[in-house]
This record gives structure tokens, sequence and C-alpha cells, in this order.
């Protein structure tokens, strides 16, 4: 009799007509409402109440040493930093060159943006001749540190600042 009842009650409950509690985001894991947070777009984070203080303390956690928290129902990558805005389109990220900016080579993380396109031969007197480019110092971020967040829609790249924390 006794298993008889939990039978019914199983089926009872798989075909959903025992109400089940929804779950909150007051229920998750800190490392998930970090992502439920860090993944919303409009508003974003700060736009939403019940995210500030999540954000703010994980923000705190970073700065003084700690890693990005988990979430086992989410994908999250590690943490990442970019220093520097994208060039503009048709420049190339380059470092290294001197002033009249010669000397320059492609570096992903470098600090100039170069137009590989239009090569200028200069010479200088005696000392010789050089090849060189238009050059232009990379932007900053004002957000450096970054985590790509997997959605339904693809990658999701989240950049914030650890500025103040």
């Amino acid at each position: 009799m006794k298993h008889a009842a939990q039978s019914m009650m199983l089926g009872v409950a798989l075909l959903g007509l025992v109400p089940v509690q929804p779950a909150t985001a007051e229920d998750a894991s800190f490392g998930c409402k970090v992502l439920l947070c860090a993944a919303a777009s409009a508003p974003s984070w700060s736009g939403i109440p019940y995210c500030v203080p999540v954000m703010h303390d994980l923000f705190r956690r970073l700065a003084h040493g700690g890693s990005w928290p988990t979430c086992p129902e989410g994908h999250a990558s590690g943490l990442g930093y970019e220093r520097y805005q994208p060039c503009p389109t048709g420049l190339t990220p380059a470092s290294g060159g001197t002033e009249g900016n010669g000397g320059v080579t492609p570096a992903a993380n470098g600090n100039l943006c170069v137009d590989f396109s239009k090569p200028r031969h200069v010479c200088y007197g005696g000392d010789g001749c050089s090849t060189e480019y238009p050059t232009t110092t990379r932007a900053m971020r004002s957000e450096p540190y970054f985590v790509d967040i997997s959605t339904a829609n693809g990658a999701q790249r989240f950049y914030f600042s650890l500025q103040g924390y």
C-alpha cells in the first residue's frame, strides 16, 4: 500500500498536477547570480536593483585576488584582460616604433594602431632609410576585464572594471 501511494504521488508529480514552487534568483548560488546579472542587457546589471550588490560583491572579491565564481548551470570563460580598444577598421594593432613610427610590428595587444597599407619610404640624410607607416596611439579601455558568457544567442562578452574596489 505504501509503495502504491508513492507511485501515485510520483505519477501525479510527473503529470504536473502537484504545484511546484518556481525557483527565484534569490535561490541561486553566488556564481549563478553573477551570471544572471552579467548577462542582463536591457537594462544592464547596474539598472537592476537586485544585481547591484551582487556585482559589487563580485568586483570586490576579484580586486582582492578572488576568481570568477562558478555556476553549474551556466557557462563562462575564465577571467580575461584587454587593455586596449580595438583599432579602427583598416588599422592593425601593433607595438614598437619610435618617433617617426619606424620599426612597428603587428601585435594583438600592442599600444598602436597602424595602417600597413600605406608604407612611406623615408631617408634621413646620411643615416639611411626606413619604411614608415601612419600610426596612432591605441585607446585604452575603461573596463579592461572581461568574461565570455555562453547564452542561447551565442557568446556574450561582459566587460568591467575593478578600479575603486
